[in-house]
């Protein structure tokens, strides 16, 4: 099994990826960590080549869950997915998970610098962009692949897909056996 995960910041990616690869047993790649080299006085833009180069050789596992929000470029996860999953919230509600997550930061900070009113700003201009510009580019972009798209737009639709993948992987795994 193979998933492509993806939607706006903030919107649960990182969560159901995770939560996927639990019930499946797979492993996770964030996008975030093959687009930034992370360093102690900020995160700087990976070569498009190295973070194209990291990506192919995932792609070329067996199973995999990729998440992030940069689809962009991440057209080979796409073409090899299983599953493109995307999480579609309203734009209120991921403001309001921003929101939430920037509060989270600020009453239990960690080793990052993403709990600040700077990061604050970044993530509602990137939530802006995404549902003015982004949005439109992703759903034209997975027209292609219409057999294979999931479109999550609540907590419920989340519920149902991770019982129906479980469900898939479980049936798999009785006829290996």
């Amino acid at each position: 099994m193979r998933l492509f995960v993806t939607g706006p910041t903030s919107c649960g990616k990182s969560t159901l990826a995770s939560e996927l690869a639990h019930k499946a047993s797979l492993p996770v790649f964030p996008l975030d960590e093959m687009h930034w080299v992370r360093q102690p006085e900020g995160d700087v833009r990976r070569d498009p080549a190295a973070r194209l180069a990291m990506l192919d050789s995932v792609v070329q596992r067996d199973a995999w869950i990729v998440e992030g929000v940069q689809f962009k470029w991440a057209d080979k996860a796409m073409e090899h997915a299983t599953h493109i999953v995307i999480l579609d919230i309203p734009r209120w509600k991921n403001n309001v998970q921003i929101f939430r997550r920037f509060l989270s930061r600020q009453c239990f900070p960690r080793n990052n610098s993403r709990g600040t009113l700077q990061a604050l700003r970044e993530e509602f201009c990137w939530s802006a962009d995404y549902y003015g510009h982004e949005r439109p580019m992703l759903f034209e972009k997975v027209s292609g692949w219409p057999d294979k798209l999931t479109i999550i737009r609540t907590h419920k639709d989340a519920i149902t897909f991770i019982l129906a993948l479980q469900h898939d992987t479980d049936s798999l795994l009785s006829e290996k056996l």
